[in-house]
């Protein structure tokens, strides 16, 4: 997608347009749905129907929101004149190769390095910006595994730490829009008063154009700061993100293969929490349990699957990682005994009775529920379960 200066009637109307056809689907599935009823008495296929018609739209809505994102104009630079059929084929190849691929994402030193158009250049190339074009540059973070960032195939050893490091994850995380000044001097100096805290970001934000070197990623306008790259953006937390969402869509769909597939795809990328190696910085306190709950809710739905299917040793290993992010979930204490049971060792389903009840009373000041109780004492029994 081309965006314009000035734009015409003529392209707000197809934007219009555009937005008008993804929703459609939705607004057709409304009308299957009788005065007065409720969503939940909906058939199942009409709510499988209606929540691919939401996934779809949204696919497209990224779609075109990032195509815009990478294709923004910067003064002094031409407008790469491409046909609709070229952006459309380039910017939907870009995207799914980026969010929606179903196997586990490249290194990164391959995927920070990986040219637009998705090939490998040879070692020591780097790709030729047109001429009178500006030019491309590639991005790769991660921050569930520590805090590395590469900058077009080469890591930026010398990344800040403390409130700058900080400042960066945040601009990262939100870089599809712009954050005002004044939002991060509330987010980073809540205690200071305005003048210091304006002098403290004015010093962080010198910090950071410094550690990121020739490359200037740190733009600033009217709405505030944002990173913005000319060129590819992988981050963790998106591709996170993005594959557990596609695994919540197919297990409300019924594809509990391909839920389980996307599931292990979003948990394989998350190894430890946001803040790990920040001591806890506030900024980033919100994101932080916002991924650390959605990693605990994918390792749920993850297990469940794998336990409705019979894989019960995937589901052990699934729960025994559930219990050490939430170890007073009881269900998971419960799934775990179930398992132990039905792999024939008892004795291990009883061990981990009791490690529910140590935990609750430790942690909670509780008692185990009954029905946890009662399953214990059916194991115990050994009756089935």
């Amino acid at each position: 997608m081309s965006i314009a200066l000035n734009p015409s009637p003529r392209r707000l109307h197809d934007s219009d347009a555009l937005n008008d056809t993804l929703l459609m689907p939705l607004d057709a599935q409304a009308g299957t749905r009788s005065p007065g009823m409720r969503s939940d008495e909906l058939p199942s296929s009409t709510r499988r129907g209606a929540l691919a018609d939401v996934a779809a739209a949204t696919r497209g809505l990224r779609h075109a929101w990032d195509r815009a994102l990478s294709g923004w104009w910067v003064p002094g630079a031409a407008v790469p004149r491409t046909s609709a059929a070229q952006r459309s084929a380039e910017g939907q190849h870009a995207f799914e190769r980026n969010y929606f691929a179903p196997s586990a994402p490249a290194p990164l030193h391959e995927v920070a390095g990986r040219q637009l158009d998705g090939q490998q250049p040879a070692d020591g190339q780097r790709r030729a910006a047109p001429s009178g074009s500006t030019s491309t540059h590639t991005l790769s973070a991660r921050m569930l595994d520590g805090f590395q960032v590469w900058l077009d195939g080469e890591p930026v050893c010398d990344l800040p730490q403390g409130k700058a490091s900080a400042l960066l994850q945040v601009l990262l995380l939100q870089r599809r829009r712009p954050i005002s000044r004044k939002r991060l001097c509330a987010m980073f100096w809540p205690d200071a008063d305005a003048a210091s805290a304006r002098n403290s970001l004015n010093v962080t934000l010198h910090r950071l154009r410094r550690a990121l070197g020739k490359v200037n990623l740190l733009r600033h306008s009217e709405a505030g700061y944002q990173i913005w790259v000319p060129g590819e953006v992988w981050l963790d937390v998106e591709h996170f993100n993005f594959n557990a969402d596609i695994g919540r869509a197919e297990e409300l769909s019924g594809n509990t293969a391909t839920a389980i597939h996307w599931y292990e795809a979003a948990v394989a990328l998350y190894h430890a929490d946001l803040q790990d190696s920040l001591d806890h910085e506030p900024a980033l306190a919100p994101d932080s349990q916002l991924l650390r709950d959605r990693l605990n809710e994918v390792l749920d739905h993850l297990a469940c699957l794998r336990e409705q299917v019979g894989d019960l040793h995937g589901c052990v290993r699934t729960t025994l990682r559930h219990l050490a992010q939430d170890e007073c979930n009881e269900g998971a204490h419960q799934r775990l005994m179930r398992c132990y049971a039905r792999l024939g060792q008892p004795q291990l389903a009883e061990r981990q009775y009791r490690a529910c009840v140590n935990t609750l009373r430790l942690q909670l000041g509780l008692h185990p529920r009954a029905d946890t109780t009662a399953l214990c004492r059916r194991i115990a029994r050994r009756e089935m379960v």
